[in-house]
C-alpha cells in the first residue's frame, strides 16, 4: 500500500484519541454525584506562611493566623536569679484607740439616751485630755435586743435592747495614750477594743521607698557574688518584682471596764508602750549573663 495512502487514517485516530482524553479530564473534574468542583485559591498569608517553613519549625496557630516558630533553642538567654530582703524599722508617730459605750434597758429608746448622754460626757473627756475634735469619729452605731437563757423555763428570754456606740479615736502626742484611755473610761466608756500604732501616710511611703531601694542593692550585689564564683559576667536586668509588709504594734484589749473602778484607775494609770514600726521588702530580680 502507499505510504500517502496510509497518512490519512493514522491522521483522523490521533484526532479521535486528542478528543477522547479531552473528555476523560473534563469528566476527572466532577465528583461522583456530577457536582462540578471548585478551586479555592489559598489566602495571601497562608501562601507567605508556608514560604516561611524551615526545617526543624514548629507550626502554630494562634489568633484565626497559621505561622511557624523557628527553634530558638541556640539563642536562648542565660540568667541569674536572686531576691534582696530588707528590713526597716521606725518609731510610730500615731495611735488609733477603739472605744465603745454600751447601755441596756427594757426600752429600746432609754437605752438609745442613756447611751447618748455618756458618749456626749466621753466626747467632753476626750477633747480636755488634748484630743482634737476631727480626731474623733464614730465607727460603728447599734440597738439590738438582748437574750439570756432561762434554765427554769429552758429557754431564751429578752433582757432589753442594747445599744453600742464604738468611737474611733486618733491620739498624736503618744505620751499621753494612757491618760486618754483612762479620761475615756471614768467618762462612760465600758469597753475598750484595741490600741494600735502607726506611721503618717507620708512617712509610710518614704520608708517604703527607702526599704525598696536597700533590697534591689541587695540583690545586685548578690547576683555579683554568684556571677564572681562561676567567672562569668552580669549583664542588664531582664525582669523585676517586689513584694512588701508593713508590720505595727497592735495591742488587743476587748474587756468590760464595769469591773474597774474609779478609784483604781486614778490611782493607776494605764500604761501603754508602743513599739517599733516594722517594713520589710523584697526584690526578686534576674539578670542576664553576659
Amino acid at each position: 500500500m502507499d505510504k500517502n495512502n496510509l497518512i490519512l487514517p493514522a491522521s483522523i485516530i490521533a484526532a479521535a484519541l486528542i478528543v477522547l482524553s479531552g473528555f476523560v479530564l473534563f469528566s476527572a473534574g466532577q465528583d461522583v454525584t456530577g457536582q462540578e468542583q471548585v478551586l479555592v485559591d489559598l489566602p495571601g498569608y497562608l501562601e507567605k506562611s508556608s514560604s516561611n517553613v524551615t526545617e526543624g519549625s514548629i507550626p502554630s496557630y494562634e489568633d484565626g493566623i497559621l505561622s511557624f516558630a523557628e527553634d530558638e533553642s541556640e539563642d536562648r538567654l542565660r540568667l541569674i536569679s536572686v531576691s534582696g530582703t530588707v528590713t526597716k524599722t521606725a518609731s510610730p508617730e500615731l495611735a488609733y484607740i477603739t472605744l465603745s459605750i454600751e447601755t441596756l434597758d427594757k426600752s429600746a429608746s432609754k437605752s438609745q439616751a442613756d447611751n447618748a448622754v455618756l458618749a456626749s460626757k466621753v466626747m467632753d473627756a476626750l477633747e480636755s485630755a488634748g484630743v482634737a475634735s476631727e480626731d474623733i469619729e464614730t465607727s460603728s452605731y447599734t440597738v439590738r435586743e438582748d437574750f439570756q437563757w432561762n434554765d427554769v423555763l429552758r429557754k431564751s428570754e429578752s433582757i432589753g435592747y442594747r445599744t453600742t456606740n464604738t468611737i474611733k479615736v486618733t491620739v498624736r502626742n503618744l505620751d499621753s495614750v494612757g491618760a486618754v484611755i483612762d479620761a475615756s473610761v471614768q467618762a462612760g466608756v465600758n469597753r475598750v477594743g484595741s490600741v494600735s500604732f502607726a506611721l503618717t501616710k507620708q512617712a509610710q511611703s518614704d520608708l517604703k521607698t527607702l526599704a525598696l531601694k536597700e533590697a534591689a542593692e541587695n540583690a545586685r550585689e548578690k547576683a555579683n557574688s554568684i556571677s564572681s564564683g562561676l567567672g562569668v559576667a552580669v549583664g542588664q536586668v531582664y525582669s523585676a518584682s517586689e513584694s512588701s509588709n508593713y508590720s505595727t504594734p497592735y495591742y488587743a484589749r476587748s474587756y468590760a471596764m464595769d469591773s474597774v473602778s474609779e478609784a483604781g484607775m486614778s490611782q493607776a494609770p494605764t500604761p501603754i508602750t508602743p513599739g517599733d514600726i516594722e517594713f520589710s521588702a523584697t526584690v526578686s530580680v534576674q539578670f542576664e549573663i553576659q
